[in-house]
């Protein structure tokens, strides 16, 4: 019982002790403060901007979900897509879409500036000093490889993608960094969120972000049906100018002769006049597929609701400040007072 009442801290005799130690805290919290303006109070603020979107669901509600809903074991997600919703984040962050944002458009909030995102975030994004002493100190001492072709490979075309220099690479890294694309599988929604320095360049990268995504939705989703439209409407146009050919053929061999009553001609009508009906039965078969595939476009055309559009932020998201400093402040007293007190009990063995 003894050894038990020795371990338990007296706050009577502690108490007194940390108050003696009251220099300690003093450097401590001023030592945090003195950090904090250096390092926290310098980075830069950002503000964030985000989009919600629900495209229409594919879902095939099949026998098997049927029986794993019954066992209570929920629904097994079953699409139509080869690229399902879950996959969007995947091609968010694809360099192929990536890249793709380089060339657009910005302004910022003071519109002091219009540039392109690409030249916005490698000239004129801030950093904090210490951050940027350590970039100018890594380009001094990297040593700069000349940028070449592929050697062997002239003739042929690329994506933009496919080869980037060291700078964008580094700006294709921090705009994969800055957008961020979650789905979620009970709701169905998207949501993209944009991080920025800027209020304005911010709303505007998140809605070209957003449309982007719709555009691809919509290009994936109907690409079958268009290109089964495209191909009857080829078929259509061919169909409609054979019959119309061999129509013209028929009235011109009738008005010829018309007052000739040989065999000859009578079979020749005749013949004239089974090609037309033939390539008319053809039309109007091409003519019911291509109202067919106008039809299954409309249907596989998907509803792209907007839940939550893009607006421009008024507070900034980070870097919280302020709680970064007090939360230094609490682990400054917390390992003081921990230094204190088995300083202490040191002293008391000894």
């Amino acid at each position: 019982m003894e050894e038990k009442k020795e371990n338990i801290l007296d706050l009577t005799i502690i108490v007194p002790q940390l108050l003696k130690r009251w220099k300690l805290y003093a450097w401590s919290m001023a030592g945090v403060i003195v950090f904090s303006l250096i390092f926290v109070f310098t980075i830069p603020r950002y503000y964030t901007c985000k989009v919600m979107l629900a495209p229409e669901a594919t879902t095939n509600n099949n026998s098997l979900n049927s029986l794993m809903s019954s066992f209570g074991l929920g629904e097994m997600e079953t699409t139509d897509d080869a690229i399902s919703p879950r996959l969007y984040p995947d091609l968010m962050t694809s360099n192929d879409f990536i890249v793709s944002m380089f060339p657009v458009e910005i302004t910022t909030l003071d519109g002091e500036l219009t540039t392109t995102y690409y030249d916005y975030l490698l000239n004129h994004n801030e950093n904090s000093w210490y951050m940027s002493l350590i970039g100018k100190v890594t380009k001094l001492l990297k040593t700069k490889k000349p940028e070449t072709g592929i050697t062997g490979m002239k003739g042929k075309t690329f994506s933009p993608a496919f080869m980037l220099t060291e700078d964008q690479h580094n700006i294709a890294g921090a705009i994969t960094d800055k957008i961020q694309c979650d789905y979620d599988k009970k709701t169905g929604v998207i949501s993209v969120t944009v991080k920025d320095q800027d209020q304005l360049v911010c709303a505007l990268i998140a809605d070209t972000v957003s449309s982007r995504l719709q555009d691809f939705i919509l290009d994936y989703r109907t690409k079958k049906a268009r290109n089964d439209l495209e191909y009857a409407q080829r078929i259509y146009n061919q169909t409609k100018a054979d019959y119309e050919e061999s129509n013209e053929h028929y009235v011109a061999a009738v008005d010829a002769n018309w007052d000739i009553v040989n065999e000859t001609a009578k079979a020749r009508l005749e013949a004239l006049s089974n090609d037309k009906t033939l390539k008319y039965q053809t039309f109007s078969s091409i003519t019911q597929k291509l109202e067919g595939a106008k039809a299954k476009l409309q249907e596989a055309t998907p509803v792209i609701t907007v839940l939550q559009g893009s607006s421009v932020p008024q507070k900034p998201a980070g870097p919280k400040r302020v709680f970064i400093t007090l939360a230094l402040m609490f682990l400054a007293c917390f390992f003081c007072t921990v230094y204190i007190i088995a300083q202490n009990k040191k002293l008391n063995r000894g």
